[in-house]
């Protein structure tokens, strides 16, 4: 399970170094092989180990190909997906569309998700905390997570 936020830098060619204390998990996980690809409705990107996005393909590929929410899912998910590999001191390349999706500076945070990553822009990730904390007060809150005990 990957847990925890990192803020890193991007350097000139694009790469961002993955923290060291995930670089083992990932190893052992996948070999280094992971999936590089777009959030299908924020603005940022996600990372996943190749297997657990072999697993999430195969979950889009069960459902049905005509339906509209199905299509706009596949096409962002794994139209934009890029395999990418640690390479041996730990960065991973982010193609410059995907930086420009996700509108990248030169700082990101590296949010750590369970089976993969989001990867925001420093300053759109503290907004959209921002957002979601007023949005909560905004909503009531589901049964599921009252129900949850901390």
């Amino acid at each position: 399970m990957f847990r925890g936020i990192h803020l890193l830098s991007i350097d000139a060619k694009g790469r961002i170094k993955i923290p060291v204390r995930h670089q083992s998990q990932i190893a052992k996980a996948c070999s280094g092989q992971m999936v590089l690809s777009i959030h299908p409705d924020d603005p940022c990107l996600l990372l996943y180990p190749l297997s657990d996005w072999q697993n999430l393909e195969r979950k889009i590929a069960e459902l049905p190909s005509l339906n509209v929410h199905s299509k706009r899912l596949s096409r962002k998910l794994i139209g934009h997906a890029n395999e990418c590999e640690l390479d041996k001191i730990g960065r991973i390349l982010i193609p410059l569309s995907h930086r420009n999706h996700a509108k990248f500076n030169k700082k990101v945070i590296f949010s750590g998700q369970g089976h993969g990553f989001e990867i925001w822009d420093e300053n759109i990730w503290a907004e959209q905390i921002e957002k979601l904390e007023r949005l909560s007060t905004q909503v009531e809150t589901p049964q599921e997570i009252q129900k949850l005990s901390l």
